[in-house]
């Protein structure tokens, strides 16, 4: 019997057998010659937007397909003393890496024990882009938000700075680690939307400079009549395109017939229209549902 020959199949047909592959065998695919990869890259294999962890001691790239939550490619890159051999070499336009070992969907990749962040961060991006382009995936000239997680991790003056000057998002940052202290990338509230999970850091000038449309600050210092004190400010103009702002983690549950002192509310009600019971509030690839039934309505002038 011959060899079944895919390149040799009508364009449609390659195009359904290779969303049928599993997303590792097609990147493995695409590694066999440059008409392959451009092959694949046209059939437009559907995914989500590509993921990055790096933390101290873990550093991957993870593929999902387009409607499924688990990852269907981890790329595991690793800067360990001994090897036990390689299996083969991953190559792309600027880079070639030793790929050590498959395990069911995650490869794991060695670089260079001595390597240093910049040249572990080159080739992420690498990585990344190769990926992106096979994809058809956002590349990082066109980020448009980075998450940074890991409880244990510690995130550096000196490690922001490069991401915001690498990646430049368009959109947002979402910040759910510890900072180091003094940590002051102010510049990220320049953005339209802010996470921050320890904001203790951030101060209430921080809050009125903010020039976001969506802000939300978790663990936070804030007391009661900081919250006092930014309403009234935003009732008089500040804070103009601030269409949400979220602090979770007060030490005490504030008084809010204090803190609208002096300020018309009314609670919401479902004739007046103005309000709709439950509000949608939409992030970067997700929404959320907010119950508005609760809450209390106060309009700028």
């Amino acid at each position: 019997m011959e060899p079944f020959k895919l390149m040799d199949t009508p364009f449609l047909v390659f195009q359904k057998i290779i969303k049928l592959m599993e997303i590792i065998e097609v990147f493995e695919m695409s590694q066999t010659s440059k008409r392959m990869f451009g092959c694949i890259k046209y059939s437009k294999r559907r995914i989500q937007p590509i993921q990055l962890f790096k933390a101290e001691k873990r550093r991957t790239i993870s593929v999902y397909e387009k409607t499924d939550e688990n990852a269907k490619l981890v790329i595991w890159l690793k800067t360990e003393n001994e090897r036990n051999g390689v299996m083969r070499q991953l190559k792309m336009k600027d880079s070639v890496l030793d790929v050590w070992e498959k395990i069911e969907k995650n490869l794991s990749i060695y670089l260079n024990s001595d390597s240093k962040e910049e040249d572990i961060d080159l080739q992420i991006i690498r990585l990344f882009n190769y990926l992106s382009d096979l994809f058809n995936n956002k590349t990082f000239e066109n980020c448009l938000f980075f998450k940074i997680l890991g409880k244990e991790t510690v995130l550096s003056n000196s490690l922001t700075s490069q991401l915001l000057d690498m990646l430049k998002p368009t959109i947002g940052v979402t910040l759910k680690c510890r900072v180091e202290e003094g940590f002051n990338q102010r510049s990220i509230f320049n953005l339209k939307r802010i996470r921050v999970t320890n904001a203790k850091w951030v101060s209430f000038d921080d809050l009125l400079k903010m020039d976001c449309e969506k802000a939300f600050f978790k663990k936070h210092s804030f007391t009661q009549e900081d919250v006092k004190k930014f309403i009234n400010l935003w009732m008089a103009g500040s804070n103009p395109k601030l269409m949400h702002l979220r602090l979770r983690g007060f030490k005490m549950t504030p008084n809010w017939e204090h803190i609208l002192e002096g300020i018309e509310y009314e609670l919401w009600d479902e004739k007046t229209k103005k309000r709709p019971k439950n509000f949608i509030n939409r992030y970067i690839y997700s929404t959320e549902e907010i119950d508005c039934e609760k809450g209390l309505d106060f309009e700028r002038k």
